[in-house]
């Protein structure tokens, strides 16, 4: 495969030359983040200066990453804490820095962490740079897949830069969240679903893959569904044994999940936690709100965590364990729904206003957090850029819009199938609020970006010539 992909590049010199382009841009970037933000001001996670680590899921996804460094890894071991967040992240950050030698704190003193320890961030390029590398390779075979399709050169061309060069989605290469990988393997799946494979075995590595997807992000859970609906509309009856094999791998990606789970609480599950009770912690307080005519942000939050705190005192839950923090949670979610159910009007609304909200692109969102932190929000900043992203979007969203009509008149279907995977996830994730989220169905409209961009060109062109 490696050897295909570097005949790929050789043969076309555009896409090496954007490579190169690309990669050099990259190792600026990264090395600008590394010196200006990478100097730890302060040994506690609340520290007020620069730093690489700016939010608090950061601080927990490198802590994690630390202890599997330092741990011998078992099968009994991979996942020996709560199944809180992203099962991958941490996991990959750590093997990576146990293989090229992260310290990760200055006192490196195995599993145990230390609340006043200074972070240690040298080698830490070097994932970055592993970041970058599958991002690179997955885009050199997503360039191969459509070289293959019946498209314009110069409209494949347009896409590619797209996802090399576009800043909202690149921002996250100099960052340990793993957005860089998701979006690797997001590029991968869109691969396969441009050019399902007519072979039936060929669609366990799809089920694996997308398996593997959800593994680094858990919104992906039910991504399966979209290649499901595209086997059935494009095979017919033909897809049954496709749909089964694909069904199997990314069955097994779950049943290990849930296995580990299981062996540590008794308790089978395969969603993080974080699901159960993300509609009481990010989206209800927005209803509540606007329900009891609050102005204040903090006074809605402060009481709803109360009563949850309540709740767990009044049924004598002990939330250093597991398994009665997952009732602590399920509590949580039936309370949001609880109340959501009984204002649905009001919940559509607050959903359409966080869901339009997740569209406004930042493409300054990594560099603006680590000079204001988690204060970012908040800032000066964040409400003077507001006019300019607004600007931003529009423009992209309109060459967007304009390739999505070209693909109409040209009749050229298999753009639509990534729409699909755009629709899942603005869908499943859109409601937060959060513009972080809105960047995976960003990236399945490249190829509409594409379309819009040379049809605008065409015009211009006739227009000079005119």
């Amino acid at each position: 495969m490696m050897k295909n992909l570097c005949k790929t590049i050789y043969r076309n010199h555009f896409i090496l030359l954007i490579l190169i382009i690309s990669f050099i841009v990259s190792i600026i970037i990264m090395n600008f983040h590394i010196n200006q933000y990478g100097k730890v001001l302060s040994n506690s996670q609340k520290f007020p200066g620069p730093r690489l680590l700016a939010s608090p899921v950061e601080l927990n996804l490198w802590e994690k990453a630390y202890k599997i460094k330092n741990k011998d890894l078992q099968i009994s071991n991979i996942q020996d804490y709560e199944f809180r967040h992203h099962f991958l992240p941490p996991k990959i950050l750590g093997l990576v820095g146990k293989f090229f030698g992260i310290k990760f704190y200055e006192n490196d003193v195995g599993t145990k962490f230390y609340d006043n320890d200074k972070y240690n961030f040298d080698g830490i390029y070097k994932f970055f740079l592993f970041q970058v590398i599958l991002f690179y390779l997955s885009i050199i075979f997503f360039y191969k897949k459509l070289k293959k399709l019946n498209l314009d050169k110069n409209i494949i061309n347009i896409s590619i830069c797209f996802l090399l060069f576009d800043p909202t989605i690149n921002q996250y290469k100099y960052t340990v969240f793993g957005e860089t990988i998701f979006f690797t393997i997001l590029i991968l799946i869109f691969s396969f679903l441009i050019d399902l494979p007519k072979k039936k075995l060929s669609y366990l590595f799809l089920g694996f893959l997308i398996g593997i997807c959800y593994l680094q992000r858990s919104v992906a859970i039910f991504l399966i569904i979209v290649p499901i609906v595209v086997l059935i509309v494009r095979f017919k009856l033909g897809s049954i044994l496709k749909i089964i094999n694909l069904s199997i791998s990314f069955s097994i990606i779950l049943l290990v999940v849930g296995y580990l789970n299981f062996d540590r609480t008794n308790i089978f599950y395969v969603l993080p936690t974080q699901t159960i009770d993300n509609l009481y912690n990010y989206f209800l307080p927005g209803v509540v709100k606007i329900k009891n005519n609050s102005n204040s942000d903090t006074d809605v939050k402060v009481k709803l965590s109360q009563k949850k705190l309540d709740f767990a005192e009044k049924k004598n839950l002990n939330l250093n364990q597991e398994t009665d923090r997952i009732v602590w949670y399920k509590w949580q979610r039936d309370r949001a729904l609880d109340t959501m159910l009984n204002d649905k009007i009001l919940t559509i609304k607050v959903a359409i206003k966080s869901s339009l909200h997740s569209t406004l692109l930042n493409p300054t969102e990594i560099i603006s957090k680590r000079i204001y932190g988690v204060n970012y929000y908040k800032s000066d900043l964040h409400q003077k850029t507001i006019k300019f992203r607004i600007i931003y979007s529009l423009i992209f969203y309109s060459l967007i819009f304009i390739g999505f009509i070209y693909t109409l008149k040209k009749k050229i279907y298999f753009p639509h199938i990534l729409l699909l995977v755009a629709i899942y996830f603005f869908a499943i994730s859109s409601w937060v609020g959060y513009t972080r989220y809105f960047v995976p169905t960003y990236i399945c409209l490249c190829l509409y970006f594409g379309c819009g961009v040379y049809y605008v060109s065409c015009f211009l062109k006739k227009k000079l010539i005119q």
